[in-house]
């Protein structure tokens, strides 16, 4: 985790530069054929609202497709589709209503704030079903009532047709590159050391490990029967687990790492990622008992790049623990498991009452005043009220400022580009654009995607220059006051709050964490495994809250820079009792008694409650262990007493302003 920013008055321009990504040449192409084609159809056989339909479609699919393994891509892809299209028939339906139609989204937006925060697909469900609802509401569309969503369904289907033709060409390599990153990732740890590359490094295998067991363990519940290659990487990525923990051990250490240990590690991620079954020994010699905790990791998961024996497969299948369940399950039971545990938090429904809330007011201003369009003020605040998505206000502010920008493209390819064919090709070069800028800034994204919607609503409705560009100004710039007043000024001590919330989450993990060091066998092992990675989630949860409080204006920025050091020297907590776990795994070190170990945990529980209460954290009556009593848990205290320390310094400063 890098240093918070300093210079408060520049975070509006840290947001707006472009985050640095690779230039997705197939996506870019795939893009521009499925949005442009549909048009040139459409204005090849005289039926151009129709073509436009089939290309908005399109447009959906490519804004929801990501490039990762084609079982994943499906997954993600077709259930916003289907989302969007009941979300068009519902707005059509209520159009032009009066206030039967503000009712009607103000229902819509009540669904769909519930439904967001449920995962990242139930988010994007409910965006598209909102924004289409809002289309559906404004925009003058084709009968029957059936049409424009099939139409609009056409378009996602091509996007998706489009995308699997290289699915026999490259069937498994997405799924063998998502496990060999976790490798790769690991390798970058170690070389990184223990300044501010290493944590930065650390945050990257947290989100590898989180994508692969995304890519395999959907692979693995859509699949008609058993896979044994996958089965086989789920193997590897599992076996990443202990190399994870002799890292965090290593990263302790004082000494320089040797070139040679991630220099193995990357040749068991090569190795993953070409489907070799062997890779070349070690070739380094421990001098640490951290280092030979971790030659003994590599030999561990150099041993399961061959497939597994018959009779091993069968355990293998039957192991939950194996198969990674143990740290994500999937199914119907437990689908709605996770929606129950995420409803019965307030988080949803208050997002869900400030979503309706923005977007009742909006379509309220719109029914009043009678503005022209104004199904933009709904698309707006939809865009802008998605905490998920990053900083509201950030967001706002991007979107007025790419909406101009985009605007003025507009009124000049409204002006000067030819009806027809000249649309065509404007629709192909900003389509090609889309899946090359959304990665890098939602400001560029928002350019880019202004003068397309602007084109297709022209070819719809038939406004002209005149009609289009002036409401689209206007109702972009209402949207967004409405989200910044009602969305986000109304709700400023929520967002602290939440933070000192997230912190203490995970202290609380590493207490849980912690309490498994004495537990012993097998089973003692697989269950500190499995605490290490629940702390290291929670602690990926916090970051990203913290990143996107850093980018708010102050004084959320102010008070979440403040806060920072804590939740860095959480990090550092947890690692101490991973390297804790990999001495006493190792027998290097004996483990501590559980009266010990008591004392730890609580303390930490009184430092998890103090961060909640927002006070500052008392030990407990029994003191803390000594050095002689529990040497292995030196680290561990150390980190308890100064996460305790910068909690106080952070109330300090807090206060004081």
């Amino acid at each position: 985790m890098s240093p918070p920013p300093t210079a408060e008055e520049h975070w509006f321009l840290r947001a707006l530069r472009p985050r640095p990504a690779p230039v997705p040449w197939a996506a870019a192409a795939r893009a521009a054929l499925a949005i442009a084609g549909p048009l040139a159809v459409g204005v090849a056989v005289g039926k151009v609202p129709y073509g436009v339909l089939v290309s908005l479609g399109a447009l959906n699919g490519v804004m929801e497709d990501r490039h990762t393994a084609y079982r994943t891509r499906l997954i993600r892809m077709i259930p916003p589709q289907l989302a969007g299209a009941v979300g068009i028939v519902v707005g059509h339906a209520a159009a032009g209503r009066g206030w039967t139609t503000v009712l009607t989204l103000v229902a819509v937006a009540l669904v769909s704030g519930v439904i967001s925060p449920v995962g990242g697909i139930a988010s994007s469900c409910g965006l598209m079903l909102l924004l289409l609802a809002g289309v559906g509401t404004g925009v003058p569309l084709p009968d029957p009532w059936w049409l424009p969503p099939v139409l609009m369904l056409s378009g996602a289907a091509l996007v998706i047709v489009l995308t699997l033709l290289a699915w026999p060409l490259r069937r498994g390599i997405e799924e063998r590159a998502a496990v060999a990153e976790v490798y790769y990732a690991a390798a970058a740890r170690l070389r990184a050391g223990t300044g501010v590359g290493g944590v930065e490094a650390a945050r990257g295998i947290g989100a590898a490990i989180d994508a692969a067991y995304d890519v395999l363990v959907r692979h693995r519940a859509t699949s008609p029967g058993r896979d044994p290659a996958v089965r086989r990487l789920m193997i590897q990525l599992n076996a990443v687990n202990p190399i994870l923990e002799a890292i965090s051990a290593i990263g302790r250490d004082a000494t320089p790492v040797d070139p040679a240990l991630p220099d193995a590690v990357t040749r068991l991620g090569d190795a993953i990622a070409s489907g070799h079954d062997v890779v070349d020994e070690t070739g380094f010699v421990p001098h640490t008992p951290a280092e030979q905790a971790l030659r003994a990791a590599l030999r561990y998961a150099a041993g399961r790049l061959a497939p597994p024996p018959a009779d091993a497969t069968g355990v293998f299948a039957r192991d939950p623990d194996a198969l990674g369940v143990g740290q994500r399950s999937w199914g119907p039971r437990a689908g709605l498991t996770h929606i129950g545990t995420v409803l019965a938090g307030p988080a949803p429904w208050l997002y869900a009452l400030r979503l309706a809330l923005c977007i009742g007011i909006g379509a309220a201003i719109v029914q009043v005043t009678d503005l022209p369009r104004s199904y933009w003020v709904v698309l707006t605040i939809t865009f802008v009220l998605k905490p998920d998505f990053g900083s509201v206000f950030v967001r706002g502010l991007l979107r007025a400022l790419g909406t101009l920008v985009g605007v003025l493209v507009a009124a000049v390819l409204l002006t000067y580009v030819p009806r027809g064919w000249g649309d065509v090709a404007v629709v192909a070069a900003l389509g090609f654009l889309v899946p090359i800028v959304m990665v890098r800034s939602y400001a560029m994204m928002t350019a880019a995607m202004t003068p397309l919607l602007l084109l297709f609503t022209d070819q719809l409705g038939h406004a002209g220059v005149s009609g289009l560009v002036p409401a689209r100004l206007l109702d972009t710039v209402l949207g967004c006051a409405i989200v910044l007043v009602f969305g986000y000024l109304l709700w400023p001590e929520g967002r602290h709050t939440r933070l000192r919330q997230l912190v203490a989450n995970a202290v609380d993990a590493d207490a849980a964490y912690i309490r498994l060091l004495n537990a012993e066998g097998s089973g003692g092992k697989a269950a500190r495994s499995r605490a290490r990675r629940r702390s290291y989630n929670t602690l990926t949860t916090a970051r990203t809250a913290f990143q996107q409080a850093l980018a708010e204006p102050p004084p959320v920025s102010r008070r979440a820079a403040a806060f920072w050091p804590v939740l860095v020297s959480i990090e550092h907590l947890t690692d101490a009792i991973a390297a804790a776990s990999v001495y006493v795994d190792s027998g290097i070190d004996h483990a501590p008694t559980a009266r010990i170990v008591t004392a730890c945990a609580d303390r930490m529980d009184a430092l998890g409650t103090a961060i909640r209460r927002g006070e500052p954290a008392a030990a407990p009556d029994g003191g803390t262990p000594s050095d002689t009593e529990a040497p292995v848990l030196n680290g561990v205290m150390l980190e308890v007493s100064t996460a305790c320390a910068l909690h106080r310094d952070a109330l300090e400063v807090e206060r004081a302003r």
